[in-house]
């Protein structure tokens, strides 16, 4: 393999690929089965570049895994478990440069679907943290083979 393989993106399955190089260091499956779509509203994307897919990564923040979102400016975004100064379980979506943008309560073991808000509000934001294909249950359609069924030889 050489340097022009390494400085190829990775293919994505839906065509628009993430800036992924062979050769980052991610230390996690990008394209594995725990994956999260970050989406809110359209006010809430101009003011924060963190939507968009948030894959579960090998490193863990306090018995939590984090999750890595798309790279922006050379780093990426993450949602990463913590407890709060007041000794409340939250899970913080960071940007890329790690500014904490807005958090949920919860002490489960992936971050929570509904319920983020920013810092001293206790408005819910339009933020919806929901499963990729592959998740939950769902059919993953990559698990099935595309090759032709095998029959046996005629002869």
């Amino acid at each position: 393999m050489g340097k022009e393989d390494l400085e190829e993106a990775l293919p994505d399955e839906d065509g628009e690929g993430d800036d992924y190089d062979r050769d980052e260091d991610f230390d996690g499956d990008y394209h594995g089965s725990e994956a999260f779509e970050l989406k809110g509203s359209e006010e809430l994307a101009m003011d924060y570049d963190v939507f968009g897919k948030y894959v579960k990564s090998a490193q863990m923040e306090n018995g939590k895994p984090v999750f890595l979102g798309p790279k922006t400016e050379g780093s990426r975004p993450s949602i990463a478990f913590t407890m709060a100064a007041d000794g409340k379980p939250t899970w913080w979506v960071c940007d890329a440069s790690g500014g904490e943008c807005f958090y949920a309560e919860s002490d489960s073991d992936i971050p929570p679907r509904k319920g983020w808000r920013k810092e001293y509000s206790e408005d819910e934001l339009e933020v919806v943290l929901e499963a990729c294909e592959g998740m939950d249950g769902e059919k993953d359609s990559r698990a099935r083979s595309r090759s032709p069924r095998r029959e046996k030889c005629p002869w």
